[in-house]
């Protein structure tokens, strides 16, 4: 066969090499057939390898080799035959056993072990070799290495041609390759925005349809308790609202049917209530997973949605029905407090209208609105809560306190209209046969109740006093009795700062102000000195007795019975204490005397402190 014959031969074969690699988008099977095809139109290669450059860190990596043991080698450029060829951009053709090993000698000593353990034949028998960059407009993309070894003959420049055509062919059917894969992974990318953009519309359209249906319900007059109702059909879950005083305010639902449950175990669940976004946490006492959203109301949190999971997540729809819940809840406490502030103002014109001694026929408006009848004996009740300062975070949450307090009063008495001033809440109410000083201990009870709600969720410390005026018995007597009452407020000591007070009990105290202080603390420290300066340890325990007997009226029976100790132990008590003060304690005008020394120690309470 002539040469010219053989290379018409070969060429066509690589014709052949070429339609094959093209026809695939597979680069691993480009690389094996390019490598087969390879060593069959070149004989005298014995190994052969691809390296393709990984912009990424910087490295030629092998991708597939004929005569290594699953070699996996990186070669940096200008390194070795390959980082070399990469560098210089042209093929590289060694003819001598000298001249590999020279372009050799640059190799790592790590790789070059490596290559020792790998290779079938030893590295120092190589004959020759060809390294052939694969170009791409300029750019080497890769290097095909071609070795022989010696008992061969070397690479000759056919070979080397031969070499040359492979690799073009090669880097067309590599980029080409390359070129599809990242194809199909834009296509992918496209799909995925496709359907990110089909999700955002479904999001949308389910977003608009819940907030159109909300809105229709809201204007047909539907309640809070009516949306949280249709929610929980939508999530097929029991639904609820808790305010912030930790109160369940709204439930709704039958498939957990957990209200009585969460009542008893809400302590468990008040940790989780966040005011920053929502929290999903398991709840062992009520064997749920429990979610809370915070309802938003112009940046300020003013509850809390919360519904029952059967697992520690909920889909994107779900989560927008409870975020359009939380909207529209939001929405009807903004309602309510609009409405709040408009029968506030109301009730303030009828506040000023009763202080300025207005009279208030049948056909008064204020009469017809709240029934206030002022034929028959009222009473006045001033709540003041005290903390201290208006931007204080508990300022907000006086509307709640207000609130609470207004539907205790509703619940204790027949009939009450509570008024708010600032921090202060009037009450009035029927002095009718079922109001007594227990009524008004216990109502002041529930009004600490509150306030602890207020200071554990606000963080501050805080008080809350009450004081129940005398009777009112008309209009005009209204401001009187009113500024009267609101003066206790600086009379009430320190200690009694949390307390519920009678004006009656107050009125000796308002006389004994009018008098000089200086004056007052010594005459009651000349008094009652035999006691508070008695060195024994009995001083406590005497003072009590005294102070219990005089306010009893001395009344033996009931001393005995205030202070729970035996007959013979009082009756011990009240002879030593008539022998320190060398004075009847029972005689009127002794008592007297000694009732209104404790009297002006409840008032200035230093006394005590000095006498110690």
């Amino acid at each position: 066969m002539t040469d010219t014959t053989q290379r018409i031969k070969e060429l066509q074969n690589i014709l052949e090499a070429t339609k094959l690699l093209n026809a695939s988008r597979d680069l691993d099977f480009i690389l094996r057939e390019l490598m087969n095809t390879t060593l069959r139109l070149i004989k005298r290669a014995d190994i052969g390898i691809i390296f393709l450059y990984d912009k990424t860190d910087g490295l030629l990596k092998s991708k597939y080799s004929f005569g290594f043991d699953n070699m996996n080698v990186s070669l940096k450029p200008g390194e070795s035959i390959t980082g070399i060829t990469f560098n210089q951009l042209k093929t590289l053709h060694l003819k001598s056993p000298d001249e590999v090993h020279q372009a050799m000698s640059s190799m790592s000593g790590d790789t070059k072990a490596m290559l020792h353990k790998r290779i079938l034949r030893p590295m120092d028998t190589l004959l020759s070799a060809i390294s052939c960059p694969l170009m791409h407009d300029g750019e080497c993309i890769g290097v095909l290495v071609l070795d022989n070894y010696m008992g061969g003959e070397v690479f000759t420049e056919d070979d080397v041609y031969l070499a040359e055509l492979i690799s073009v062919q090669a880097t067309i059917a590599i980029r080409n390759a390359e070129n599809y894969t990242r194809e199909l992974k834009a296509q992918e990318s496209l799909k995925e925005y496709s359907n990110l953009v089909e999700m955002e519309k479904n999001r949308y359209q389910y977003s608009t349809f819940l907030h159109n249906k909300f809105t229709e319900m809201i204007l047909n007059r539907s309640s809070s308790d009516d949306i949280i109702g249709e929610v929980s059909q939508l999530l097929q879950t029991d639904i609820f609202i808790i305010d912030l005083f930790y109160s369940v305010v709204s439930y709704a639902g039958d498939h957990h049917d957990k209200k009585e449950e969460l009542e008893d175990f809400k302590s468990s669940i008040l940790e989780y209530l966040s005011s920053e976004g929502d929290t999903i946490h398991f709840n062992k006492d009520l064997n749920l997973w429990v979610m809370f959203y915070p309802i938003f109301v112009s940046g300020d949190v003013f509850g809390w949605i919360g519904l029952f999971l059967t697992e520690d997540r909920i889909s994107e729809l779900d989560r927008i029905v409870v975020e359009k819940c939380s909207n529209v809840v939001a929405l009807e406490i903004l309602k309510d407090y609009d409405m709040a502030n408009l029968e506030q103002s109301i009730r303030g014109d009828y506040l000023d209208n009763l202080l300025k001694g207005t009279p208030m026929n049948l056909d008064n408006k204020f009469h017809q609105r709240y029934r206030i009848d002022f034929s028959h004996p009222h009473r006045m009740l001033l709540i003041n809560l005290i903390y201290q300062k208006r931007d204080n975070p508990a300022y907000k949450y006086f509307r709640y306190f207000y609130q609470a307090v207004n539907a205790l009063a509703l619940q204790t008495f027949k009939k009450s209209l509570a008024i708010q001033k600032r921090n202060l809440i009037i009450i009035l109410i029927d002095d009718n046969e079922t109001f007594s000083r227990e009524i008004m201990k216990d109502f002041h009870g529930g009004l600490v109740h509150i306030v602890e709600k207020l200071e554990s969720r606000a963080k501050i410390q805080s008080s809350c006093v009450s004081i129940v005026s005398e009777k009112i018995t008309s209009y005009d007597e209204f401001r009187s009795i009113y500024e009267r009452t609101y003066k206790l407020f600086d009379i009430i000591p320190n200690r009694s700062l949390n307390g519920c007070h009678f004006y009656e009990d107050y009125q000796v105290k308002k006389i004994l102000l009018k008098n000089d202080k200086h004056d007052l603390m010594e005459f009651s420290k000349k008094v009652l000195s035999p006691v508070l300066n008695y060195p024994n340890s009995s001083r406590a325990e005497l003072f009590e007795t005294l102070k219990t007997y005089i306010f009893n009226g001395g009344n033996w029976t009931k001393t005995k019975k205030d202070l729970h100790i035996h007959g013979n132990t009082l009756t011990y008590r009240l002879n030593r204490l008539k022998e320190l003060m060398d004075s009847d304690i029972d005689d009127y005008q002794i008592r007297l005397r000694i009732q209104l020394a404790l009297e002006i120690t409840e008032i200035y309470n230093e006394i005590m402190d000095e006498m110690k």
